[in-house]
């Protein structure tokens, strides 16, 4: 596993590189995790809460494709508040087979004796690229995410230059505006939006495989 100092390093490199939007969104679309093809992506407003594109339209939206229709929604978006692209998923209910695993990801780094430990979680980490389990006891009071959430990179672009922000997502499908929060290294690790936790370091290091940058 990646370090805190290269965790946060990650973060700082990533905020001004250059993204390829339109490929690391279609690359995401190859996850299928939902079951379903969606776009994974959303555009924000009013700060921090994202809405899906097709809400934009308040009467009859379109059938929404990856055409240029649907690119220049998303450009617009970049150059007001920005996106939101889903690329992780962290589940600590869901069971794979061992056959869809590409690693296992067994965390060591313990504050406590060995023999306080007692519960251990498992939760599958998915993205476009690979499906990872990774193993925490919980007495470290290391916190994963709910279903309900994912992970991802927020997106604008202002004065010729990408910015980009490792974030969570709720995705709760009881609410209809979901919030965005940037991951931060001000939070320790047993913080659930840390960039220094250890599910999140997992979760940024996969992340990275799945950016598609200008030129590649």
């Amino acid at each position: 596993m990646i370090s805190d100092k290269q965790a946060i390093e990650m973060a700082q490199n990533i905020e001004k590189i250059d993204i390829d939007v339109k490929k690391t969104i279609e690359k995401a679309v190859t996850a299928g995790y939902l079951g379903e093809e969606h776009f994974y992506c959303s555009v924000i407003q009013n700060g921090s809460y994202t809405l899906p594109i097709d809400r934009l339209f308040e009467e009859n939206p379109p059938k929404l494709k990856l055409d240029n229709f649907y690119f220049d929604i998303i450009s617009k978006a970049l150059d007001d508040e920005g996106i939101y692209i889903s690329l992780a998923y962290c589940n600590g209910e869901m069971r794979v087979s061992k056959d869809s695993v590409d690693e296992v990801i067994e965390y060591d780094d313990y504050e406590l004796e060995e023999d306080e430990l007692f519960y251990e979680k498992q939760y599958v980490l998915i993205t476009s690229d690979s499906t990872k389990v990774f193993k925490i006891f919980e007495e470290e009071g290391i916190p994963g995410h709910n279903p309900t959430d994912d992970l991802g990179l927020i997106v604008k672009y202002d004065k010729g230059q990408y910015y980009s922000y490792f974030a969570v997502r709720s995705t709760d499908l009881c609410m209809s505006s979901l919030q965005v929060f940037p991951l931060s290294a001000k939070y320790p690790k047993e913080h659930e939006f840390s960039l220094i936790n250890p599910i999140n370091k997992a979760l940024i290091e996969i992340i990275s495989d799945s950016i598609v940058l200008m030129g590649d």
